[in-house]
């Protein structure tokens, strides 16, 4: 027991000497001696835990994003309306950057560049990461609180990559300022374009509304149908 804790502690110990000098000095600058000594251990040692530097660029992402895989639905969990789910979805994403930047600056400035990315581990996460967000789209097409004729994979595309430039221009301004500055009115930007607009949703509950109670285009003395035909949300072809 005390050999498995020792060879635990030890990998936690590479690991944290290699997120260190990746986030100081670069990963091409970053040389598996340089990780071996901050590290206290000999070359020979370092290899016994990790094929080498590109092994652990892949290891320490996959740590924080299943760390936040594990988190996201628990956030996710009880809210009610979809702009209030994205709210959530941001603001849940900048604080938990905020508070790990180091593993940040590894996966926006290092780890996305990396010809390997798409084969690893962290990839696949980082999909069912989003995944959430295109959940939270086709609700909002059905709730009515979403245009419906909306992908939701270019929404998800057009969300994260805001995100993720924000991320990359905080990180190489060296983290000088809040993710959260200006963060309401991005927020506002984003979801006002993918919204319907607060008429048509009351327009379309109300036919819903009608629709139950099976009065559906007659005005209410019997007389001639009403416009504003309930939308029929059709199928997109939609891409992952």
């Amino acid at each position: 027991m005390a050999n498995r804790s020792t060879k635990e502690d030890t990998k936690n110990r590479i690991i944290d000497s290699a997120k260190k000098l990746f986030a100081e000095q670069g990963y091409l600058k970053t040389t598996v001696v340089d990780i071996s000594k901050q590290a206290g251990l000999s070359e020979a040692a370092l290899y016994e835990y990790f094929q080498g530097k590109e092994d652990l660029l892949l290891t320490i992402p996959d740590l924080w994003v299943s760390d936040l895989l594990a988190d996201v639905q628990e956030q996710l969990f009880g809210i009610k309306g979809v702009r209030n789910k994205l709210r959530k979805y941001l603001w849940w994403n900048m604080r938990r950057i905020e508070q790990a930047p180091l593993d940040a600056k590894i996966v926006y400035l290092f780890l996305k560049t990396n010809a390997n990315f798409m084969n690893t581990p962290v990839y696949a996460n980082v999909r069912k990461l989003y995944a959430y967000l295109v959940d939270i789209f086709e609700e909002g097409k059905q709730s009515g609180e979403i245009k419906p004729d909306l992908n939701s994979y270019a929404a998800r595309d057009i969300f994260v990559g805001t995100m993720d430039h924000m991320v990359t221009r905080w990180l190489l301004k060296d983290m000088s300022y809040s993710l959260f500055e200006n963060l309401e009115q991005v927020f506002e930007l984003m979801v006002n374009a993918f919204s319907q607009g607060e008429s048509k949703v009351a327009a379309e509950r109300e036919n819903g509304s009608q629709e139950k109670g099976g009065v559906i285009g007659e005005t209410a003395a019997g007389g001639a149908p009403q416009g504003n035909q309930a939308l029929s949300l059709s199928e997109s072809t939609l891409q992952p």
